[in-house]
């Protein structure tokens, strides 16, 4: 039986070893790895410098057209009015009952669909009145023009208007303007022809006074 015994503390003892090499075992580190260096890049080749002569530009032909200028600037239109004297009078309509003489000039012939500034000249032969001058619209004519108004009229005055006109439709041959007068003892008023296609119009010059 003593036996026995020892034989079973020897196996007690030989299982505690090895129950401590175990644990001893399990506390130590383990070994760090060592990291890999990353591939080198492959090493570029730097191209030689080009040491060949520019290439040479052909010359001009002969016939080669000349180099264009830069365009000059327009010139601004001369904002100088027409004088009195030379502008044509404008045809009254055979009922008028304004004391007022229109007189008008174009800037140029008045072409198909070619602006052209019209240039009107109103000459009251009366004073204190009210005025307004309107151009008509009209079928076959572009106008840019506003009522010209004067609030009082002197006699010896010379009430101007300029203004775009185009010529939309050839057959299209004259312009209208209605000339309002207001004065104390009522109101008047007349329409005025203006032919497109110029000419002389005759006038009675007792009619009309020079400015």
């Amino acid at each position: 039986m003593r036996t026995n015994k020892l034989d079973g503390m020897a196996r007690v003892a030989t299982g505690a070893a090895l129950l401590g090499l175990l644990l001893a075992g399990c506390d130590q580190p383990a070994p760090e790895s060592t990291p890999v260096p990353p591939p080198e890049p492959p090493a570029q080749t730097v191209p030689a410098p080009d040491t060949s002569p520019p290439a040479e530009m052909p010359p001009p032909a002969d016939d080669a057209p000349p180099p264009t200028e830069p365009s000059a600037v327009p010139k601004p239109a001369s904002s100088e009015e027409p004088a009195v004297d030379s502008m044509l009078a404008a045809i009254p309509s055979a009922k008028m009952s304004v004391a007022v003489d229109l007189r008008y000039s174009f800037d140029g012939p008045v072409l198909a669909n070619q602006p052209v500034n019209v240039h009107l000249a109103a000459v009251p032969r009366t004073g204190g009145a009210k005025l307004t001058v309107s151009v008509q619209e009209a079928p076959g004519l572009q106008i840019a023009a506003s009522p010209l108004n004067v609030q009082k009229t002197s006699a010896s005055g010379v009430y101007r208007q300029q203004f775009s006109l185009t010529r939309l439709a050839p057959d299209t041959r004259q312009l209208s303007v209605l000339v309002i007068m207001e004065i104390a003892e009522g109101s008047g008023f007349g329409y005025f022809t203006i032919p497109l296609d110029g000419g002389t119009i005759p006038q009675k010059q007792d009619s009309v006074k020079q400015r």
